[in-house]
């Protein structure tokens, strides 16, 4: 029976995936840091053994409580899941909010992600989550983009290095997910085409089914997200660009939330 450990987990693809795991028989670890919700998620799997840790990886004591837990329990599979996004243009965002959502989207990841490597044998799989736009660019969420180039790069290299150990190493990057994380990065749903959208459930799916391949160093969410990137690579950049500008939050049709954003809590996807 695998044990498996996600952060993120208490809603969205991280519980959802979750619930998909369980059902395979996989015994798990999630990680977020709203207590009452992680408490409803687990009472959502089947099978028994299934536990919740408390912490908030946007906090570095939060992250070092995840890191321990790794050095003292093993792990077949780390779906390490959680992050933050923000809409808005650079000089309109808070600068504290905005390193604040560098330090979850990429010092999070990297210290777990290296805490879980250290004792990672033959067999054992590691996912980071990034996104769509990793791969290209968001005018309108620079630096939310920014940080997932920053997960996609460095889980394509870890890839690499691993696979001569037989660790699995895999950035999973959905496109736009039909859950709350555009209303808490700032916007809504309406901010993105409808066509690119995915269910949280059918993001899961594709998640678990990539896990269970285990064959390629990164996957991209949704067959419309693949094209386009796809499409991207024979396009100048500028009008690569000039696409995504116009698809995303620059769009003209960014439709700011009605409350304050707080990224102190680690959004689950």
């Amino acid at each position: 029976m695998k044990k498996i450990l996600i952060t993120g987990a208490s809603d969205g693809i991280g519980l959802e995936a979750a619930k998909l795991l369980a059902a395979d028989g996989a015994t798990l670890t999630l990680v977020a840091r709203n207590e009452q919700k992680l408490q409803a998620a687990v009472r959502t799997l089947k099978g028994n053994g299934h536990k919740y840790l408390l912490a908030d990886l946007s906090e570095a004591e939060g992250v070092d409580i995840v890191a321990q837990l790794i050095d003292e329990e093993r792990f077949d599979v780390f779906l390490n899941n959680a992050g933050v996004g923000l809409y808005g243009t650079l000089p309109t965002l808070p600068l504290d909010e905005q390193l604040r959502m560098m330090r979850l989207n990429m010092d999070a990841v990297t210290v777990l992600t290296y805490h879980y490597l250290l004792r990672a044998r033959s067999g054992d799989a590691l996912v980071n989550t990034g996104s769509f736009v990793g791969f290209t660019s968001m005018p309108g969420a620079a630096v939310y983009a920014a940080t997932k180039a920053f997960v996609a790069s460095l889980s394509e290299s870890l890839w690499f290095e691993y696979k001569s150990k037989g660790v699995f190493v895999m950035g999973f990057n959905p496109g736009s997910v039909s859950n709350n994380f555009h209303a808490n990065a700032g916007g809504s749903l309406d901010t993105f085409p409808a066509a690119n959208s995915q269910t949280t459930e059918a993001v899961a799916q594709e998640l678990v089914h990539a896990l269970a391949k285990r064959s390629k160093p990164r996957v991209v969410s949704g067959g419309l997200n693949r094209l386009t990137l796809f499409g991207q690579r024979w396009l100048p950049r500028s009008m690569a660009v000039n696409i995504m500008g116009g698809i995303g939050p620059a769009n003209g049709k960014f439709k700011p939330s009605p409350r304050p954003i707080n990224i102190a809590r680690p959004i689950n996807r």
